[in-house]
């Protein structure tokens, strides 16, 4: 292994988790850390299953796998623990998962190694440039969507958002 590839599969994991911070951003505008927490996670977690395809401990077995990616590195998988997040934690942390795992399998797909993202419906490997790039930007969009769609709509105080009546004002001024 060449000191470049081994430089880059050091770097892989933090690449993979600012990705997945960058598509989970506009999520942290309206809900905090949490759903960006949740997306970074997710995104850099999925590759624990290195470990499972190597039948290693050792990185260097991890990073020169002869087929490429595991199988695990497919949308079904995004979309399931999306799925799952969103019964656990909320719709907002299920996006968060999912657009974590789903930027982790789209800049996976775009190496020369590639990944079956789209297995079992298609083996194919590679995706283009234009489509990672595209994918992403329309993961950072959901999240910018999801964010909003969740938001409190402007107008309604902090009692009412969380289920209490609001409060009646008192009236200034009228002296009686």
């Amino acid at each position: 292994m060449t000191f470049r590839r081994t430089l880059r599969a050091c770097a892989d994991p933090f690449a993979h988790g600012l990705l997945a911070g960058a598509v989970a951003a506009p999520l942290a505008q309206t809900k905090g850390r949490g759903p960006l927490v949740t997306a970074v996670v997710a995104g850099t977690v999925i590759d624990l299953d290195h470990v499972v395809a190597a039948r290693s401990l050792r990185p260097v077995a991890w990073w020169t796998l002869g087929d490429g990616r595991p199988r695990a590195h497919t949308l079904v998988l995004a979309v399931g623990l999306g799925g799952v997040a969103a019964v656990v934690a909320g719709p907002v942390h299920g996006w968060a998962a999912f657009g974590g795992l789903a930027s982790h399998l789209l800049r996976d797909a775009s190496d020369a190694d590639g990944t079956p993202i789209l297995w079992p419906l298609s083996g194919r490997r590679r995706i283009p440039r234009a489509a990672y790039a595209g994918g992403i930007a329309g993961l950072a969009l959901g999240s910018w969507l999801v964010s909003r769609a969740s938001a409190a709509p402007a107008g309604r105080s902090v009692h009412r958002r969380r289920g209490h009546p609001a409060r009646p004002r008192a009236r200034r001024g009228s002296g009686s």
